[in-house]
């Protein structure tokens, strides 16, 4: 998918054009720590992930010198030293997880997870772009701190449009007519994903962190006029 393609090419060269720094040459209680957890369900694997920098949330990366480590259920977080970030996948659905980070002066946060919600795609295999489309997806309703999003990257090259919605309680999208034409007559493929944020958590230094997970899925939908 072009949209996929895209965000990970704009991440890789946005962290790897950062300077990327080790946690020893730095104050401990500076670093601010970012968790993520999120499922793809194409793929049937969980990523948990970690990262750390200097000062806030857009400091320089940081690579724990041990015996700082990192770790999620208990399993270590492997330093990417490409992307800056800890990680590890896990075959399945882990819906949940607790975060653990011992820093060199031997202080340890612990963060826990929510759950991740599921969502998955309607019995839907065409839309028309002759008008705007009520899409209502499978899965509860959005709650507080949730974004649903629907990217479809039709056949226009280089093309693709992304619908979203954040108000509780919501359980469709409606999709503008105007979108949906321009992403062209064909399959489409679509995206669907639910993802919550917290800008903070529980256990951090006086920098603080924030935690973010979701859950994505895609599925071929044919855009008719």
């Amino acid at each position: 998918m072009k949209n996929n393609i895209l965000y990970v090419i704009a991440c890789t060269l946005i962290l790897g054009s950062c300077a990327k720094e080790e946690s020893e040459n730095v104050n401990q209680d500076t670093i601010y720590s970012i968790y993520e957890l999120w499922y793809n369900s194409d793929l049937d694997k969980t990523t948990a992930q970690a990262t750390f920098r200097f000062g806030g949330p857009t400091g320089t990366l940081l690579d724990l010198n041990s015996p700082a480590i990192s770790k999620f259920n208990n399993d270590e977080l492997l330093y990417n030293s490409l992307l800056g970030t800890h990680k590890k996948e896990y075959a399945g659905f882990t819906s949940s997880g607790t975060f653990t980070y011992t820093d060199l002066d031997n202080n340890t946060f612990t963060n826990s997870t929510p759950i991740i919600d599921n969502i998955a795609f309607p019995t839907v295999d065409t839309i028309s772009n002759t008008g705007a489309y009520t899409f209502t997806w499978v899965g509860n309703p959005v709650a507080t701190g949730e974004t649903i999003s629907l990217t479809i990257d039709g056949t226009q090259q280089g093309n693709f449009e992304v619908f979203s919605t954040i108000v509780n309680g919501n359980t469709q999208i409606v999709l503008d007519a105007n979108k949906l034409q321009a992403v062209g007559v064909g399959d489409a493929t679509c995206t669907l994903r639910r993802s919550f944020n917290k800008s903070s958590i529980d256990e951090a230094t006086s920098k603080g962190g924030r935690m973010a997970l979701w859950y994505t899925t895609t599925k071929t939908i044919y855009i008719k006029n």
